[in-house]
């Protein structure tokens, strides 16, 4: 049972993005007073409910922008531009989330949000060999990871300054229903449900893919039960090889279909691996993997398959 005394009042942006309506589900779900800024409403597939409460504004219009409630508990910032492979080199995009960053956390001081969780990427440790360890250096190797890394450490001086609660949520390799970029995960499926061989690099990487509903749940536990000040790490902690990832993957759709490891040997030149180390995450919050990576990825085959079935997936 749950009281109104039990209910959280959350803000989030980005809840339009692939994680961001995830993460709005699961607020939802939990029984948060949610409110949610985004650029366009209509694209919240939201039924109306009386615990959520959307707001139309550009960031340059957060100071500005009339939200008639206060005493918020966390605000949630996920909104970021460039986020799609051809966009994440190109400077003049990347810049933005700078400013749009500063203004999400001084949005969240005027509105009393007692702390404030920034999303990073595993692309600010882009060249590790090993877990991940989040008191080292970040070496990101594109833009998008550098502005990340920028923007962690501007929040994290500002947050001081304006005097709001701060954690950094690194967000893992996430898969599920509604990913659409091309991912591995998602490149695989889709030609494979297309009946064409997915061609690859060597593969020996060793990774660590989350499912988006586990990632929510983690991110909601970071912003409820997380200590100030620190970086979590957002991940199952179990890791295999991209090789053994994409085998499950054919082995669900059809154990017969070829696989093409090994058939771009220039993909194999630079084989850094992604292993989140989730130790504090576990610690702190209490999160443990509810949905293993076989139940996730069934869930997200049958998405793509019915994408097919509707001719979103060319054949």
């Amino acid at each position: 049972m749950w009281s109104v005394e039990d209910v959280k009042k959350v803000i989030i942006t980005g809840a339009t993005g692939f994680i961001g309506k995830w993460l709005l589900k699961e607020m939802l779900e939990s029984k948060n007073d949610v409110t949610v800024i985004v650029r366009d409403k209509n694209k919240i597939d939201i039924d109306c409910c009386d615990n959520i409460h959307i707001y139309e504004a550009e960031y340059i219009d957060y100071d500005k922008l009339e939200i008639l409630s206060y005493g918020y508990d966390t605000f949630y910032h996920l909104a970021w531009e460039g986020v799609s492979s051809k966009d994440k080199d190109k400077l003049e995009i990347q810049m933005i989330n700078i400013n749009m960053s500063i203004a999400a956390l001084n949005l969240a001081k005027r509105l009393g949000c007692m702390r404030f969780v920034g999303t990073g990427t595993v692309a600010e440790y882009a060249y590790c060999e090993k877990i991940m360890d989040f008191s080292q250096k970040q070496i990101p190797n594109d833009l998008y990871g550098a502005i990340k890394t920028s923007v962690y450490y501007i929040l994290n001086v500002l947050s001081g300054k304006v005097g709001i609660d701060f954690i950094w949520a690194v967000l893992p390799s996430t898969y599920g229903e509604g990913r659409n970029n091309n991912i591995i995960i998602t490149y695989t499926i889709e030609e494979l449900l297309a009946g064409r061989k997915p061609l690859y690099g060597n593969l020996n990487q060793l990774w660590d893919f989350l499912y988006v509903k586990e990632v929510v749940r983690a991110l909601r536990l970071i912003g409820e039960r997380g200590i100030p000040g620190k970086v979590y790490g957002i991940g199952s902690g179990q890791y295999k090889t991209l090789k053994d990832y994409v085998c499950i993957i054919r082995d669900i759709i059809d154990p017969k279909l070829e696989l093409g490891v090994g058939e771009l040997p220039q993909m194999s030149q630079k084989a850094y691996s992604s292993c989140v180390g989730i130790y504090d995450l576990i610690k702190d919050t209490g999160f443990n993997v509810e949905i293993e990576f076989e139940q996730g990825i069934r869930n997200t085959i049958e998405y793509y398959k019915t994408l097919s079935m509707k001719g979103y997936i060319k054949c």
